[in-house]
């Protein structure tokens, strides 16, 4: 009788477990297998998300006169129907044209994706940018073509992180022996590298970075963020999906 009831609680206490443990994972999990996102970058990238999986498409036709909630630099100008002829073309609800003038950014969800607001400021305190350059065995008298930083909560822990990016490329008033695009996060005092690239300058390579936008796409309340590279005009533009895992960042998605 005795071993009947410890039986009982054991089972108890293991469903009481396997319960707790549902509502914290299972049904978070169950959300995020639920989520369908497209999310357009440009004139070049379509992006999909469904049952945590992303994918990337070629389609642009199978987007005409899809709703999708608008951005351009990094503004939410609102909700209207796609059209893709050479480029993006925007429409309104009465299929009347919407001047579209800037970097797109666009998405259709069943979820509303939260989008974080920014806004890039010229670096003021080099300590770190010159800490980088040593690290990676650069000159730190380089001149710069870019030489930006972000201050944004993108962990949602009240505490703004420091984004930087920094590149020599496209110069016109210099001419580098070697040529660098590097973006890196300064969180606590410890920098975590996100984008480097470095190489010889053989007149037309390198890539400039910059972000384009920073967004939660799963719901989890840490945004993911958009870095997208900027090559010369023949070569295109490089779009990065990039997400804050384990302490470090990693590639979800691109379109290359």
């Amino acid at each position: 009788m005795k071993s009947k009831k410890i039986y009982i609680v054991l089972i108890l206490i293991l469903f009481i477990f396997f319960l707790i443990m549902f509502c914290l994972f299972g049904i978070d999990n169950i959300k995020k297998s639920n989520i369908r996102t497209t999310i357009v970058v440009g004139d070049d990238t379509i992006w999909n998300l469904q049952k945590n999986k992303w994918t990337s498409s070629s389609r642009k036709d199978l987007l005409n006169w899809k709703k999708f909630t608008v951005f351009t630099n990094n503004n939410k100008l609102g909700d209207y129907y796609l059209w893709f002829d050479d480029k993006w073309y925007l429409f309104d609800e009465k299929k009347n044209p919407v001047n579209l003038d800037g970097s797109l950014l666009a998405y259709r969800s069943n979820v509303d994706l939260n989008v974080l607001d920014f806004s890039l400021e010229e670096i003021e305190d080099f300590d770190y940018v010159y800490k980088v350059l040593e690290d990676v065995g650069l000159d730190l008298t380089n001149d710069f073509t870019v030489s930006r930083h972000i201050s944004i909560d993108f962990d949602n822990d009240s505490i703004l992180e420091d984004f930087y990016v920094i590149s020599n490329v496209f110069a016109k008033d210099f001419d580098p022996s070697i040529l660098f695009s590097i973006v890196f996060m300064v969180k606590d005092n410890e920098i975590y590298y996100i984008y480097k690239d470095i190489s010889t300058n053989h007149g037309f390579n390198g890539c400039k970075p910059f972000f384009t936008s920073f967004l939660d796409t799963d719901l989890d309340g840490t945004s993911e963020f958009i870095l997208s590279c900027a090559r010369y005009s023949v070569q295109g533009q490089i779009n990065m999906l990039y997400k804050y895992e384990n302490n470090k960042f990693k590639i979800k998605i691109s379109n290359q």
